[in-house]
């Protein structure tokens, strides 16, 4: 119960995390992405900017990071949809959107400001788990298998293209996916390639089916005009194929690896990444008209 004359944003500040969700509206869960099977990774990602779209003047509010619950949580927005945008100044991470529509619970807070319960049924705050692809500027351990490059067409950088490399996990066929960046750069890790050791000598490269949708032309401008987190869509990964075929088309491509070696299409089709366990690879991969 609320001391006399408290209320419940100055109650929820002194308390731990469990109790700020008692009062707060909205909250972000954010964690590493692994692979479209496999759940997020464990820990949360602390230092993360998180703002809110629109940005309501009368309630201005820069989420807190709550260490013991691995949330970033707000307080005071009012309730309604929204977008939320999540950045790492650090560079670590890929800037993401998320659309959030947050609920109304001013019973909840008038209840806690007249010192009593709130009423049974009242509206739960949202928690959202958002799972971040990792961006060049991660530093990443000795051992990890990923694709790297940048995507351009026609000699210049593409910002915002979907990308999609084929892998495993747990023996079974999985996904990675990830975007380009500002300057076209890419990242995909893929941390549950092993080497195959059931032949002799084991086999440890493997050839993955790669897939790249741009952005078209209307997207890519506003990408362009609005900046690269602004101008992206909310939730591009959870995009239903009519959401993604309206923004995004797929293109033809060729690779080219650290070496200058160009691996062309061969029979009209894209051709596969090669995949080294354990190692970095460079591939750039080259849009075709």
């Amino acid at each position: 119960m609320l001391a006399p004359a408290d209320t419940p944003l100055s109650w929820a500040a002194r308390h731990s995390p469990e109790r700020v969700v008692a009062v707060g509206v909205l909250a972000l869960r954010i964690r590493r992405y692994q692979s479209e099977a496999a759940p997020p990774g464990l820990a949360a990602i602390p230092g993360l900017r998180i703002t809110t779209v629109p940005n309501h003047p009368d309630h201005p509010e820069r989420p807190l990071w709550h260490e013991s619950t691995g949330l970033y949580g707000f307080l005071r927005l009012p309730p309604g949809e929204l977008r939320v945008e999540v950045a790492d100044p650090s560079g670590r991470f890929q800037a993401q959107a998320v659309l959030a529509q947050v609920p109304d619970r001013s019973a909840v807070r008038e209840a806690l400001e007249a010192g009593t319960a709130p009423a049974p049924g009242s509206a739960r705050p949202l928690i959202i788990d958002v799972a971040l692809r990792p961006a060049l500027g991660i530093a990443l351990p000795p051992g990890t298998s990923a694709v790297w490059g940048v995507v351009t067409d026609a000699g210049r950088p593409v910002a915002g293209a979907l990308l999609g490399i084929a892998s495993v996990f747990q023996g079974a066929a999985d996904t990675i996916t990830g975007m380009s960046g500002p300057d076209g750069s890419y990242l995909l890790v893929l941390p549950f390639e092993a080497i195959d050791r059931s032949v002799s000598p084991p086999l440890r490269r493997f050839e993955r089916a790669l897939a790249v949708h741009a952005p078209r032309p209307a997207l890519a401008a506003a990408l362009a005009r609005q900046g690269f987190l602004a101008g992206q869509p909310a939730g591009p990964f959870t995009l239903t194929p009519a959401e993604r075929n309206a923004l995004y088309m797929p293109r033809d491509f060729q690779l080219r690896d650290s070496g200058g070696t160009l691996h062309p299409q061969v029979g009209g089709q894209n051709p596969l990444a090669p995949v080294s366990v354990g190692e970095q690879v460079r591939l750039d991969i080259e849009l075709l008209p």
